[in-house]
């Protein structure tokens, strides 16, 4: 039976991705150096993924509610995983450090940038052309990510699009996991955490300021590597020509920017960021099928 179409609040192919995000992070918590909360952290991962896929038929327990009160309540569930991705992103260090012990692979992909750039393009690229008129254009590009996601799922949830909707959103809750996967069993610093950060004229520039304040508040250990600001990004741009074509140069170009600035930064690797683009670019390609598999059950 379609869970799209029979009037169920639990087990939407949004749902369902988030369940097998939960249980794939949670498994890091088997490893040694898990921290003493862990069972607290286990307990809420067991209770999402049996609300979302859903495990045992919750369904039962919600009163009878009319058609437009559970289509408020499944709205309110839809955005829901967007709501709480900083919640998920706040336990990747957590996470990573539970698996490796505090060991991050910085090393690895920085021979990377060397055997493929020739040198470090994120310490580079700022030292060589250090001048506001560039500086502050990236970064403002770089602090665009939150535009680039919020406003597409924002237009077409008020245009009544709401399978669009679905779709675009299930697109970049799908690329945020499988780049928090990376994060946890794959961690990389990236090169804000090892290296001084850009100096000179481009401290005074506003946005400069403005993106060090907002990474210093609530910036993440060990997830540079894939950049999820750059695959994100990338799918999302894709979403966006399908679903909203007139939007799309504005964040394609913020994307390109975001993607430029993170390495003008030295907020992460080229490594991160190609593979990153790369990324993003597959999850968009297996995004919909997926969700048609899961949407009729032959998944």
């Amino acid at each position: 039976m379609n869970p799209i179409t029979n009037g169920r609040l639990f087990g939407h192919p949004l749902d369902r991705i988030f369940a097998l995000y939960m249980a794939a992070a949670a498994f890091a918590l088997a490893f040694p150096h898990r921290p003493a909360n862990s069972p607290l952290l286990l307990a809420l991962h067991v209770l999402v993924i049996a609300l979302a896929w859903p495990l045992i038929d919750v369904e039962r327990f919600v009163p009878a509610l009319g058609p437009q009160w559970r289509t408020r309540i499944r709205s309110l569930m839809d955005w829901a995983p967007l709501g709480i991705m900083p919640l998920l992103y706040t336990e990747l260090a957590t996470l990573n450090v539970a698996v490796h012990g505090g060991r991050y692979f910085d090393d690895i992909i920085i021979g990377w940038e060397q055997a493929l750039f020739g040198g470090q393009p994120s310490q580079e690229w700022a030292a060589s052309v250090p001048a506001l008129w560039l500086s502050e254009p990236l970064h403002a590009a770089y602090l665009s990510y939150y535009f680039i996601i919020f406003a597409p799922p924002l237009v077409l949830f008020f245009r009544g699009e709401r399978d669009r909707f679905r779709a675009g959103v299930f697109a970049l809750m799908l690329a945020f996991f499988v780049h928090y996967l990376f994060f946890i069993y794959f961690p990389v610093q990236g090169p804000r955490y090892l290296y001084p950060a850009p100096t000179g004229e481009l401290e005074n520039g506003a946005m400069y300021q403005l993106v060090h304040r907002v990474l210093e508040a609530g910036s993440s250990q060990g997830s540079a590597f894939p950049s999820s600001h750059v695959g994100v990004s990338v799918a999302q741009t894709l979403v966006v020509w399908r679903f909203l074509p007139r939007l799309a140069p504005l964040i394609t170009v913020l994307t390109i920017g975001l993607a430029l600035g993170a390495i003008y930064g030295g907020f992460h690797y080229a490594t991160d960021a190609v593979l990153g683009a790369l990324l993003g670019a597959l999850v968009f390609m297996i995004a919909e099928p997926l969700r048609m598999r899961l949407r009729t059950g032959r998944a």
